[in-house]
């Protein structure tokens, strides 16, 4: 395939299955570390390509356009994620709050004792976050993100006469405390704050932020009905 062929109209030579599956998996690496660094909108189609070295048609031929390879990351993003969980769904009765919750920031901040690469799949993730696609809720509702699932039976268990909107803004909230630190990870290692976001650093951040988040969720009062406000 080249920009001639594209240029013209014509039907590209297909590519061996081999050459097809290189190509896109150096588009979905490009495309992860630029949706990482910049989120969605700000990544640029022709610096994947260039990242890639592939043509600013291939996007477009491998994945349907800049859509579909978000699309295909943010897959990559989920499967990665939830390969080696420290917790999951049918978990979350069977321990202690505390470990509970221990072990749920554990895994959503693990990516900081890991190389970059990891630290870039829950980055992807955390833009989603920050600046929500039509692409990120399309799979959402097909599929719930992991972490988002697992704070939403979090929230439920220890506020279990909160209503529906009140567990949205405790499942959003728990899940932005931890999320920050691998978006941001730079801003916070640097002074003022200084904060240790490595390995070394890892058990006294989750410790410290599993009480933060057990001393909200867990306060005395009565449930929170936000319907009824």
């Amino acid at each position: 395939m080249n920009d001639t062929t594209l240029a013209e109209g014509r039907v590209p030579a297909r590519p061996s299955s081999r050459q097809a599956e290189a190509t896109r998996r150096a588009l979905l690496l490009a495309g992860i570390e630029a949706f990482a660094e910049h989120g969605y909108e700000a990544a640029s189609v022709r610096d994947i390509t260039a990242k890639a070295e592939v043509n600013q048609g291939g996007i477009t031929y491998h994945f349907g356009g800049k859509e579909g390879l978000y699309r295909a990351v943010l897959e990559a993003v989920r499967d990665r994620v939830g390969a080696t969980p420290l917790l999951d769904a049918a978990a979350v009765g069977s321990h202690a709050p505390e470990e509970t919750v221990r072990r749920f920031l554990r895994q959503m901040l693990a990516p900081l004792a890991e190389g970059p690469e990891d630290r870039r799949h829950l980055r992807v993730f955390a833009w989603e976050q920050l600046r929500p696609t039509a692409v990120g809720r399309r799979l959402q509702e097909e599929k719930p993100f992991a972490p988002s699932v697992l704070a939403g039976l979090i929230v439920r268990r220890l506020r279990p006469g909160d209503d529906e909107a009140a567990v949205a803004i405790a499942t959003a909230w728990m899940v932005g405390q931890a999320i920050t630190f691998v978006r941001d990870a730079d801003y916070w290692a640097r002074p003022p704050f200084s904060v240790a976001l490595d390995a070394a650093g890892l058990d006294a951040l989750v410790a410290t932020m599993a009480r933060l988040c057990l001393g909200g969720l867990s306060a005395g009062g009565p449930p929170v009905k936000l319907t009824e406000i």
